[in-house]
């Protein structure tokens, strides 16, 4: 499965079920949704409830191309998959430092 499955499978699961169409209250959802979801993941791990964590990924993860959604569609950011590639080119510049247990930045324009 592409991220781009998984917007458009929310795209398109967001209007099957009348969920906000109008970009403030979307985005409201969105990220509340996604902390909650967050929270989720977080719980499980705490509780050790191992089983649990792929499905509370699972709606971060929806949660998070919602919010990437909204960002394409009210406001032309580029497309997540897109980004997504770009940002695991980068990943692979950095390098670890075990001692300070911290990976560095190189410059680069697109991330900060």
């Amino acid at each position: 499965m592409k991220i781009s499955d998984i917007q458009k499978w929310e795209r398109d699961f967001s209007l099957r079920k009348g969920i906000a169409k109008d970009e403030e209250k979307s985005i409201k959802i969105a990220t509340l949704k996604l902390s909650e979801e967050v929270g989720e993941v977080c719980k499980a791990i705490l509780e050790k409830k191992w089983e649990e964590v792929p499905a509370e990924v699972t709606d971060v993860i929806v949660f998070a191309c919602k919010v990437a959604n909204i960002a394409e569609d009210f406001h032309g950011a580029e497309k997540l998959e897109e980004v997504f590639r770009k940002k695991l080119e980068y990943s692979e510049t950095r390098t670890y430092n075990p001692e300070i247990n911290k990976m560095d930045k190189p410059i680069n324009k697109d991330f900060k």
